[in-house]
């Protein structure tokens, strides 16, 4: 056995090299002029970017992964909440499918926010907060968004001048009258 082996080491390191070597020599092979300095594909191997498909409310060159983790958080669900759930045999997800109707309901949504950030919030004439609109200002981290409901007013909180509850209206203040009378 031993034997075998130091036979086969010198070979083996023999074969190494050679390879090596020639691909040292090799001319290296320059990126895709489309694809960006240190862009990655799928599995991490240089390529083609990746392109989203079905993609009908977001812009092509939206950062899914960002967005898609933002709308995440902002509801408290997984991807499957809006997404169909991966294949059971192959375990990947095909996220392009409109398979899960609450997809087409999400984009409903995200069409709404926006509209209501360039067709509303951006014509208040004095608007004094640049924070846009998100999910998360309703949801706040639920799948449904919980009902407002305002706490009742305490009773000491009126504005000034305003009547006690319960006390007489106030009187009319005395008429001025001018005393044309003889004296």
């Amino acid at each position: 056995m031993n034997r075998i082996l130091r036979g086969c080491v010198p070979v083996l390191c023999a074969g190494l090299i050679l390879i090596l070597s020639a691909s040292a020599q090799a001319p290296p092979q320059s990126a895709p002029a489309s694809a960006p300095p240190g862009a990655a594909g799928p599995g991490g191997a240089r390529g083609a970017p990746y392109v989203p498909k079905n993609l009908k409310v977001l812009p092509d060159n939206t950062d899914l992964r960002k967005v898609m983790r933002q709308f995440a958080g902002d509801l408290g669900v997984e991807c499957e909440f809006c997404h169909a759930a991966a294949d059971p045999v192959t375990h990947r997800s095909d996220r392009a499918s409109d398979a899960n109707p609450l997809k087409d309901k999400a984009r409903f949504m995200i069409q709404m926010t926006d509209d209501l950030n360039t067709k509303y919030l951006a014509e208040l004439p004095s608007r004094q907060y640049a924070d846009p609109i998100t999910c998360g200002t309703c949801h706040r981290g639920e799948k449904h968004p919980s009902v407002f409901v305002a706490p009742p007013r305490p009773e000491g909180n009126r504005p000034p001048g305003a009547p006690q509850p319960g006390a007489p209206p106030p009187a009319a203040p005395p008429a001025a009258t001018t005393s044309a009378a003889p004296k």
